[in-house]
């Protein structure tokens, strides 16, 4: 048996942001898991962001629900709205780290988590730090693009470089379902 590790965060001073609009559907949507583990917040905390464009809706979010923030909240957990958090996921929520990934299967790509460093945007959380170290370096959130303007990188990524460039530690821990995988 092993023991219970302390969580890394407060959960009444976390602010949740769903991604719950899907690209071609015309309403917001969570999985069951996911609802169920959304109440460990407070029910004020939880925000759902429904803007398809996910890229905008992340720097839209982290504009109005992370910098305009009350200083009671001190961390933010983005999660899409087809993840399934299980007893695997906990860790996440134990890891220490400034930026915290949470591992997925993520469907598209097989060697998404070959680098050590990689976090993606399923799942992750950061805290007040990465909010005042990356105030004034908008967009939060793009995608990494070649000289020729080809997209070749997911936007996770840029984020993930950012917190890294401002000094700040970026960790992963545990591991989530992603759709209908475990």
């Amino acid at each position: 048996m092993t023991e219970a590790r302390e969580m890394a965060i407060r959960l009444e001073a976390t602010r949740v942001l769903v991604f719950a609009r899907h690209p071609v559907e015309a309403f917001p949507s969570v999985s069951w898991e996911l609802a169920a583990w959304l109440r460990l917040f407070p029910a004020e905390n939880v925000i759902c962001v429904n803007r398809r464009d996910l890229v905008a809706a992340r720097n839209w979010s982290f504009r109005e629900y992370a910098l305009k923030a009350p200083k009671s909240i001190e961390w933010w957990i983005c999660v899409d709205r087809d993840m399934r958090p299980r007893d695997r996921t906990a860790p996440f929520l134990c890891q220490e780290g400034d930026l915290v990934g949470c591992m997925y299967d993520t469907g598209r790509n097989a060697c998404a988590w070959d680098d050590p460093a990689a976090v993606h945007g399923g799942l992750f959380r950061f805290n007040r730090r990465v909010v005042e170290a990356l105030a004034d370096k908008a967009p939060w959130w793009d995608y990494a693009r070649s000289a020729d303007g080809c997209t070749w990188g997911c936007e996770c990524g840029k984020f993930a470089e950012k917190v890294r460039a401002a000094g700040l530690r970026v960790a992963r821990a545990g591991w989530c379902g992603h759709k209908d995988k475990e």
